[in-house]
């Protein structure tokens, strides 16, 4: 296990210690990490190539009581700020993973960031409703770690990938990487679960890069 991973471990075990494990989705590149080092697609390399790791929110008002990951973390000697324009909660681990919370921006949404009771402030952003529905729940390291399923993470990637500017090619490169992997049938599931508009960009997002779901 190399220093990210080890990084990214500890982390997890500071969500645990707050009791906030169960509220958050691991997303991001380190999901994928999670498909290759778990069960869940045996033979899948995933290219992680970067330090930032994202967590999904499930609900802003989980748990009851409210917790508090980013003072858990700042017990066990991570930095913790805050974004002077949004004031969305950034917390930096010793070795240097950059580790940020979002949450599922709904109806008019016009916040661009909401407290939450896992004790941080979260960035909200539309279309990750399609990731937080569909969580498998994984072992690693002993904890309990739900990411998004495979076939959810992918259509999220298609249907927010006109938005994602610098990032757009490197979700490219990882929905075709994960494509031979994707339960057809599942993947069918999820398409039909989009609102019509995000059908439509998913629909156009498969018939530029040549890309077909059997199972729709």
């Amino acid at each position: 296990m190399n220093g990210q991973e080890h990084e990214l471990e500890a982390f997890l075990r500071v969500l645990d210690g707050a009791g906030c494990l169960e509220h958050v989705v691991l997303i991001g590149s380190w999901a994928e990490y999670m498909y290759a080092h778990t069960d869940i697609l045996p033979g899948f390399s995933p290219n992680i190539r970067t330090r930032d790791v994202d967590f999904l929110v499930r609900n802003l008002r989980r748990p009851q009581p409210a917790a508090s990951v980013a003072a858990e973390a700042r017990k066990r000697g991570y930095h913790v700020d805050s974004d002077r324009l949004t004031g969305v909660t950034k917390i930096f681990s010793p070795g240097g993973l950059e580790i940020e919370f979002l949450i599922a921006k709904m109806g008019a949404g016009l916040e661009s960031a909401l407290s939450t009771n896992v004790g941080v402030t979260a960035q909200s952003l539309r279309h990750l409703g399609i990731l937080s529905r569909s969580t498998i729940t994984v072992e690693y390291h002993g904890m309990g770690v739900s990411v998004p399923s495979p076939e959810a993470y992918a259509v999220q990637k298609m249907v927010v990938n006109g938005e994602r500017d610098k990032k757009a090619e490197k979700d490219v490169a990882a929905i075709g990487r994960l494509w031979p992997h994707l339960d057809q049938a599942e993947l069918g599931r999820q398409l039909s679960m989009l609102t019509r508009a995000e059908a439509r960009r998913a629909e156009s997002y498969m018939e530029e890069h040549g890309l077909s779901a059997d199972g729709c």
